[in-house]
């Protein structure tokens, strides 16, 4: 094996690694505070530590786990503060986006976005939570992508892992599933228009809501933290 195929090998195995990570994360196989088995997780992805090490490093500094010298990878716990970061740069950066795109929107670009409407409204009715959050991002990043604007796309990734993976689905999505579906209509409604203001305007509206509400979310659980007796 050459080099360039070496090299090319060892990236797909660590985005391979990334992304398992990521699954039980998501899927609350890996819990905030929890040390990370990566020895076990080589095995089982068949694969030496390399590139499992190095996918934890690349979320280390996402600010997705933290490491201790001589005791290993931990998933890092949430802070309020940091929620309410992650919502305000969102609300700064997303709207922006869509106002970017809508003007020079094509038949395929409405396409898109319209695929993953009816996908996000889908799981809202018959879908699971974990599916709910998938379409969810995906109606979010049909627009972002559309933008042009490629250094914002990486940032609205990037905060849409370090949102669900760092924050429990429960909070996320502790609105009523009608509510976001009925932003996420009047959003592509006013898409279809090329009504900048109105689009802009219901999507800032539909962040500052999650915003909230996740904040809500995250003080009941700390509260509720503090009120264990062990």
């Amino acid at each position: 094996m050459n080099s360039k195929n070496k090299i090319t090998r060892d990236k797909n195995l660590t985005r391979e690694a990334y992304n398992d990570i990521r699954k039980m994360i998501f899927s609350n196989e890996l819990k905030p505070g929890q040390k990370i088995p990566y020895r076990r997780m080589a095995e089982g992805l068949s694969m030496s530590l390399t590139p499992v090490v190095q996918a934890l490093k690349h979320m280390e500094f996402m600010g997705l786990v933290r490491h201790e010298q001589n005791k290993g990878f931990f998933i890092e716990k949430v802070t309020a503060r940091e929620i309410d970061e992650a919502y305000k740069l969102r609300a700064t950066i997303e709207p922006d986006m869509l106002a970017q795109a809508i003007p020079n929107l094509n038949e395929q670009g409405e396409r898109k976005i319209k695929t993953a409407l009816d996908e996000y409204l889908d799981a809202c009715k018959n879908g699971s939570l974990k599916l709910k959050l998938v379409k969810d991002i995906q109606f979010h990043m049909s627009m972002a992508e559309l933008s042009g604007q490629n250094l914002s796309i990486l940032i609205l990734r990037y905060l849409f892992d370090f949102l669900y993976l760092r924050f429990g689905q429960e909070l996320i999505f502790s609105r009523p599933s009608e509510d976001s579906a009925h932003a996420h209509s009047a959003i592509f409604d006013a898409i279809l228009s090329k009504d900048v203001k109105t689009a802009t305007k219901v999507l800032k509206k539909h962040i500052k809501d999650i915003h909230k509400n996740a904040l809500e979310g995250i003080q009941e659980r700390l509260s509720e933290a503090e009120d264990i007796i062990f």
